[in-house]
């Protein structure tokens, strides 16, 4: 008796937590997306999907060496940035360049679509996430603050 109530406590308790990150998940698009047309909502959705496509195959390309470098938990998210990219073939190059390219002509596409309402809308937004990075407490990610917290120790 005692095991099926610890499960069924368990099981709400995961069902709130979850609900409750896909909710705020949410919440930080909604007003955004609920000014854009459905033109534009598709058009997101749609560069969204390629994104995730060109993503996975760019995952899927990636060396045993190039893997090492994303697990080492030794490096700074910059490190990493940089090992990796030295180390890109042609193709992935290639594969980069050409996400890089496709997402400025469709930024410039969106873009253009947009009303003044919207475009108000995003600048808003955009400064308030410039001004919860500039905080400083995040700049650097975790691994840098591990890494340097490590060296404090001495470890």
């Amino acid at each position: 008796m005692k095991k099926k109530i610890f499960t069924l406590i368990l099981s709400l308790v995961i069902l709130l937590i979850s609900s409750s990150m896909l909710f705020s998940q949410n919440t930080d698009y909604t007003p955004i997306m609920d000014e854009l047309t459905t033109e534009q909502q598709e058009m997101l959705k749609n560069e969204r999907q390629v994104m995730i496509e060109n993503r996975k195959q760019l995952r899927e390309s990636l060396t045993e060496e190039q893997l090492a470098i994303l697990r080492d938990k030794s490096l700074s998210k910059v490190e990493m940035k940089q090992q990796l990219k030295a180390s890109f073939t042609n193709s992935q190059n290639s594969m980069v360049r050409n996400q890089e390219t496709r997402l400025r002509k469709v930024r410039e596409k969106f873009r253009s679509t947009l009303t003044q309402r919207q475009r108000q809308l995003l600048r808003e937004r955009l400064q308030r996430l410039r001004a919860l990075r500039d905080r400083g407490e995040l700049r650097d990610g975790a691994r840098v603050r591990g890494k340097i917290r490590n060296m404090n120790s001495g470890n």
